[in-house]
């Protein structure tokens, strides 16, 4: 079985696939240089599976990765997920004063967690985004002044020097990735769906929906609202509840919900990590 993940290798998302992958034997890991590439590795039978973030618990979401799943990835399914804990270090190619540091390379999302700690530290360097955070160390090889953010992990596999160490601007810090196939997971009574939809543009239309979950006492993880791409202020909703879509009670919640909604997509049921 081949996944896809973003890589080169040292990202957080090769942490994520080393995790999901414990213990699985005949297991081919293939890297992809941005998000896009990732998902559509399944859809253009690249890859079985595919591990992609989806959001930060400092950051919130991955837009990108968000987006896609909601309008692009048809036939794409989620079938489980991975939590793992981030720790952002300060890496270069030589020993560097910081008065010294002129530019800092990483991926979007590891700026914005770092976010006070560069406007402390770094108030004046230029800040370049990358496609991911292994990148961003590649990056720095034999260039003075420039450091990057970025997995202990890519310093090791790389040859860089950490500077620092645990940069981020919370220390609980965790990512949350999903897997994705063309099917989702099987029941195992410890499940979670993804659901988005979209409802009229009338007082009381999105409280109508979610009334649906509360009546029958399904539970909420996660609602998140993304631009529909139709009209400015129109939103799809992205929702996360407790169980499996062949589950009786979610499975009539589910059928409730299309009488209430302008669309629904199920995006998958799968266990939730442990």
């Amino acid at each position: 079985m081949k996944i896809g993940y973003l890589g080169p290798k040292g990202t957080f998302s090769e942490e994520a696939v080393i995790k999901y992958t414990q213990g699985v034997e005949n297991c081919e890991v293939v890297e992809f240089n941005t998000i896009p590439e990732v998902i559509n590795c399944i859809s253009n039978s690249l890859c079985e599976e595919a591990v992609i973030p989806i959001e930060n618990s400092i950051e919130g979401s991955v837009n990108i990765a968000v987006d896609m799943l909601i309008n692009d990835a048809n036939g794409i399914m989620i079938k489980g997920e991975v939590i793992i804990p981030i720790s952002h270090c300060l890496i270069s190619d030589a020993p560097v004063e910081f008065k010294d540091v002129h530019c800092i390379l990483s991926h979007q999302q590891a700026i914005a967690q770092c976010r006070e700690y560069i406007s402390k530290k770094f108030p004046n360097a230029e800040i370049k985004a990358t496609d991911s955070t292994a990148q961003a160390v590649l990056g720095v090889k034999s260039k003075p002044g420039v450091v990057a953010i970025g997995p202990e992990r890519a310093a090791v596999i790389y040859g860089m020097r950490i500077i620092d160490r645990d940069i981020q601007d919370v220390k609980e810090n965790f990512t949350r990735f999903l897997v994705l196939s063309q099917k989702d997971g099987v029941v195992t009574g410890k499940d979670k769906t993804s659901i988005v939809f979209s409802v009229p543009n009338v007082p009381g239309s999105l409280y109508n929906a979610l009334g649906v979950l509360a009546n029958k006492k399904i539970n909420m993880t996660k609602i998140e609202s993304r631009p529909s791409r139709k009209k400015l202020g129109e939103y799809v909703f992205w929702v996360d509840i407790e169980g499996h879509r062949e589950d009786e009670i979610v499975k009539s919640a589910l059928e409730e919900l299309k009488s209430r909604t302008d669309f629904l997509k199920v995006l998958g049921s799968y266990p939730k990590f442990k």
